[in-house]
């Protein structure tokens, strides 16, 4: 009943009672609207008043006036069709409570029974008759006696608000009205505690209520401790102030209204306020619950780091932990317990593992107190998150743990039903198929009946329209299901039929699911299905489908890379998708689409920058650029932003409140946004930077873009390409492109041998490697049958080659191939350059050329065991007539002088240590007189001035590549900071074949391009004739005798004896080892 009706009704009965009775008839008729039941109640209530202050007169002139309305109005006094009972009734028990209230001072124990026993009037009768009658009375009593009568409905509202029986929703209602009616007498003037406490408990009942809107409701309960807040001095009444504070946190964490992560924040920001006055020594239990609801918030923040919101919530988690006694108050304790499980469960630190055991650990903590008999839907929600823990377990083993979860998810389903629970059975149900799907039992095929019975039970429940989300996600998992049916069927030629049958099921299955998940909202689960759809259509030999599906799935693949938080995601990701580029590009092949096999071999290239970017590996412990730092801070925004639309894990850990419309609303003009600001900044570094923003964003070459890298008839790129099943060979001049094919020596067969029998064996037994180098050579060019695509270039001069995998550690020079019956090796044929992918050398041919590069300087530090270093130094030295000043020799050789340096010359002859990782290449070394330059910061460095790079005496080039194709050397850093072409050595050569072959190098570097001067010096090498070494024998050995000390006498003698060996040899370099390890990378047009 409105209030200012009621107030109405009162005035109109004190004017009739103050009113002659011959004008009663004139004042009704004027009052025609306020006759109704409403009217009368209020005259009865008015009427039992009067009779409790001993005004009988007053108590029987309203009861006349109440006969005669009653009449009037055909309503009985003693009824009342709307409730259970009548008026006379309620008051009646509303007066007896109240006593009862008062005389017990407040004592549940007296109150609740007499609760307990009229249930019946618990209802929306009782709360029309308190606030008529509280409206009344109130006003008619004095000020004192108003306000004990005012806290007597306080008291009795706390009670009816705590009381366990009964309807809840009336319940609630009846402390609301109670609550509002004692308002009138304790108002915000007085600012006693009385009406703080009010104001609390009205706040907390609306947050509670069930009648309404829930949004309205919440925005009640904001809008009673937002101005309560205005008027309660903080300095005055801490205490007080503070609980508000706590409870306005409690409604702004639940509000619906409004930007949702701004009223996360504004509920961490009013909990932390009211941290600051409750504390653990002054109020533990008040500090414990409110450091239990800002850990709950923090679980649901959106601003800011999702693993640092993580983190703070298992904080405050523990704190309130400190304080919750699990005797006193074992629910509470439990339920935090459970909480704690659930952010351990989503924690994400490094280690998972310890994480789960954790959470594990957490649940069947709470599970000691909560129990299937006492708090059943709780008991069955642990459960639900018992069963996700145990599904993601890494301790023990892996069967035990998806038993142990399935039981979990069974004895949920026990207690939450499709009837009472609807979205919670759905869940668990998901996650009960996920486990079946992933059973390590041998009854691998009736487990996927199992999973696939659960998913087609819950799709018989819900709908798409109702349950977008979960449906979407059902038909993904039963795409799963049919795809691991199909995996089955492969070995079982009996069941073909049942294998195409399975196939068009998970297609379908999949095609399903995209009608929810788009692209936008759910990248990662797109990733996920069209790459699967991509490998049905593969299986199936649909190529068009596998090609349409794997298309989508690299640009997702590209676009998720960002969303991957660590290295360790990031190759878990790369590991499960790299093969669709493999896979696309047989597709193509299949159908004879050359050209776009070719672009798609190449996207798969030159990613590794781009990745690393992503996850800070180059900049670790380096400053980013400005514009660097700003495109990855709102890079992060996105990532969260994308991260509530895209972590549906496996099995489901999402909030069940997570809504597709909510996300499109709240999220997708923000990413939009973002995007478009990202993308302006990344357009500023481009203009300034091209090779650092194509290290932000890959921009891929085109088949015309990579054409145009043949510059002329007399080139040709030969590029290969391991799939899993078979090597790709593509052959491209000015004039057309071909593919040959070597059938069955894809990864598993041709890249595992390599790996064993080349790097695994040098790292082994370097010196049998070396005896064995030749065979191997010869029957890799047997096995890549380099014959037939050799074949096809007699007018071909210079061979641009792209190797892939393993085989960048290949000394393709030394490869032995047959031309015309004649058996030679490939630097026989052609000048060589290598490089990691098309992408690297069209930067190296847009780069502005340098005419006739003159700024020449040399790095030279001490090598253990290379005593010819200096030699080979000043041999260069003396042949391009350089300065001391142009030479960093032993202590000048420091890290800031080596930067400053390389940025005045434009050749650069670097003749020092370098240290290889090959577990984490980024961190290899080049060693000077005073530290390390790691790799990473090289790839960091913009040399535009610089033309020519070589890099003598060190084992740079011998890199291991396991997943994706790895160009991190430091040959590619230095091509990547701006050098148009750098020398370098697959392996450590002998120390005097090194100095020889950098000065035949550099002799034919005055006249010829740099790949031509590599294969005049390689041949130089190979044919210098034991006399005509014998000529430099003396030059050579005094240069040996300046290192001649006490400690390196014995190695002096050897390099001596070694010198004269050489010397007595016909041809003492012939031998591959000695030459073929240098390779020219970059381009090659330029002679001096």
């Amino acid at each position: 009943m409105n209030q200012n009706r009621i107030q109405a009704y009162i005035n109109l009965i004190q004017q009739l009672l103050n009113s002659p009775t011959e004008r009663k008839d004139k004042i009704l008729a004027t009052n025609q609207k306020l006759l109704d039941k409403g009217l009368l109640q209020t005259i009865i209530m008015m009427a039992q008043t009067s009779a409790e202050k001993g005004n009988q007169e007053t108590q029987e002139l309203l009861l006349t006036f109440a006969v005669e309305l009653s009449e009037k109005l055909d309503i009985s006094i003693t009824e009342n069709t709307s409730a259970t009972a009548t008026p006379l009734e309620y008051l009646e028990f509303l007066t007896q409570v109240l006593q009862a209230t008062h005389e017990s001072k407040n004592n549940p124990q007296i109150i609740h029974p007499i609760l307990q026993e009229n249930l019946n009037k618990l209802d929306q009768g009782l709360v029309e008759t308190l606030q008529t009658w509280a409206t009344s009375t109130l006003v008619e009593t004095k000020p004192e006696e108003a306000h004990s009568i005012a806290a007597d409905i306080v008291n009795f509202s706390n009670q009816i608000q705590e009381f366990t029986l009964g309807d809840k929703a009336n319940n609630l209602e009846i402390a609301i009205t109670g609550y509002k009616t004692a308002l009138t007498v304790y108002n915000n003037a007085s600012k006693t505690h009385n009406w703080v406490s009010i104001i609390n408990n009205l706040g907390t009942a609306y947050l509670n209520r069930i009648y309404g809107d829930k949004s309205v409701n919440i925005e009640q309960a904001i809008e009673i401790y937002q101005p309560a807040l205005k008027v309660i001095d903080r300095k005055d009444s801490p205490q007080d102030w503070a609980i508000i504070q706590s409870n306005l946190g409690n409604a702004y964490s639940h509000r619906i209204e409004g930007d949702k992560a701004r009223n996360i924040e504004q509920s961490i920001i009013a909990y932390q306020k009211a941290l600051e006055i409750i504390t653990k020594e002054n109020s533990p239990q008040q500090w414990a619950t409110i450091q239990n609801n800002l850990a709950n918030t923090y679980l649901t923040r959106i601003t800011g780091k999702i693993g640092e919101n993580i983190e703070l919530a298992i904080d405050a988690y523990q704190k309130a932990l400190q304080i919750i006694d699990r005797e006193e108050n074992s629910l509470d304790w439990a339920v935090t317990q459970s909480n704690l499980g659930n952010a351990y469960l989503n924690r994400m630190t490094d280690n998972v593992e310890e994480n789960i055991e954790q959470a594990i650990a957490t649940y069947q903590q709470a599970l000691k107190i909560i129990n299937r008999e006492n708090q059943p839907y709780q008991w069955a929600n642990i459960q639900k998150n018992l069963g996700i823990a145990y599904l993601n377990r890494f301790t023990g083993k892996k069967s035990k743990n998806i038993e142990l979860a399935i039981t979990a998810y069974q004895q949920a389903l026990t207690e939450i039903t499709p009837i009472d629970h609807l979205l919670d059975w759905v869940i668990i149900s998901i996650n009960l198929g996920t486990a079946y799907l992933h059973r390590d039992t041998a009854e691998i095929v009736e487990n996927i009946e199992l999973s696939i019975a659960v998913y087609q039970q819950v799709l018989q429940v819900i709908n798409p329209e109702k349950f977008a989300l979960w449906w979407g996600i059902i038909q993904k998992n039963l795409g799963d299901a049919y795809s691991y049916k199909v995996r089955e069927n492969i070995e079982d030629i009996e069941n073909i039929t049942d294998f195409y049958q399975n196939i068009e099921l998970a297609i379908t299955a999949y095609q399903q699911a995209l009608n929810i998940f788009t692209v936008e909202s759910f990248p990662l689960e797109c990733l996920e299905i069209y790459r699967r759809l991509g490998d049905l259509g593969f299986q199936k030999e649909n190529w068009q489908l596998a090609i349409e599906s794997y298309q989508v799935a690299i640009k997702l693949l590209e676009i998720t890379q960002s969303l991957a938080n660590t290295e360790i995601s990031y190759k878990e990701m790369l590991a499960e998708s790299i093969y669709m580029y493999g896979n696309i590009v047989e597709c193509y092949v299949k159908i004879e689409e050359y050209e776009q096999a070719l672009e798609y071999v190449e996207a798969s290239r030159s990613r590794r920058l781009v990745e690393l970017m992503m996850i800070n590996d180059i900049y670790k412990n380096e400053e980013k650029p400005a514009e660097v730092e700003e495109y990855y801070d709102l890079q992060q925004q996105i990532n969260h932003l994308n991260f509530d639309t895209t972590r549906i894990n496996k099995p489901i850990t999402v909030g069940s409140n997570f809504s597709i419309k909510e996300i499109k609303a709240e999220n997708q003009e923000k990413i939009s946004f973002l995007k478009e600001k990202q993308q302006r900044i990344w357009q500023k570094i481009w203009n300034n930077d091209r090779v650092l923003a194509e290290q932000l964003q890959v921009t891929y070459l085109s088949f015309s873009d990579i054409q145009q890298l043949v510059k002329d008839g007399k080139t040709a790129i030969i590029d290969f390409y391991s799939t899993r099943n078979n090597t790709y060979i593509f052959l491209l001049t000015q004039q057309q492109l071909t593919v040959h094919i070597c059938q069955g020596e894809g990864i598993d067969k041709l890249q595992t041998w390599i790996h064993d029998n080349w790097l695994k064996f040098h790292a082994e037994n370097s010196s049998e490697w070396q005896n064995q180098m030749e065979a191997f050579l010869s029957e890799l060019s047997e096995k890549l049958e380099l014959n037939q695509p050799i074949e096809q270039l007699n007018e071909i001069k210079e061979l641009i080659i792209i190797p892939h995998l393993y085989l960048h550690q290949i000394p393709y020079a030394a490869l032995p191939v047959t031309r015309e019956k004649e058996t030679k090796y490939l630097c026989d044929y052609f000048r060589l350059i290598i490089l990691p992918s098309c992408q690297i050398l069209n930067y190296c041919s847009e780069r502005t050329l340098i005419n006739n590069p003159r700024k020449i300087g040399i790095v030279e530090t001490p090598i253990t065991n290379k005593f010819y270093t200096r030699y080979e130094c000043e041999t260069l030295a003396n042949m391009y007539l350089i300065s001391p000043q142009k030479r960093l020799q032993y202590s000048q050789a420091k890290i800031n002088n080596y930067h400053n340096f390389i940025q005045q010359v434009q050749v650069l002859h670097s003749s020092h240590i370098s240290q290889l990782n090959i577990v984490n290449p980024l961190a290899s070394k080049l060693k000077l007189f005073d530290g390390d330059i790691v790799l990473s910061k090289v790839f960091t460095w913009r040399l535009p001035e610089l033309f020519d790079v070589f890099l003598s005496s060190c084992e740079i080039n011998l890199n291991q590549t396991k997943i994706s194709d790895d160009i991190l050397t430091f040959a590619s850093a230095f091509i990547s900071a701006g050098a148009r072409h750098v020398i370098s050595s697959l392996w450590l050569v002998e120390d005097l074949a090194t100095a020889l072959f950098c000065i035949f190098y550099y002799q034919h570097r005055q006249k010829y391009s740099c790949s031509e001067a590599l294969k005049k010096a390689q041949n130089q090498l190979r044919y210098l004739t034991g006399t005509q070494l014998s000529s430099y024998k003396k030059q050579l050995e005094r240069y040996l005798e300046q290192y001649m000390k006490h400690e390196n006498s014995e190695k002096i003698q050897q390099k001596k004896e070694l010198l004269s060996w050489f010397c007595q040899q016909s041809l003492p370099f012939t031998h591959p080892y000695y030459w073929a390890g240098f390779i020219s990378q970059g381009i090659s047009t330029i002679n001096n």
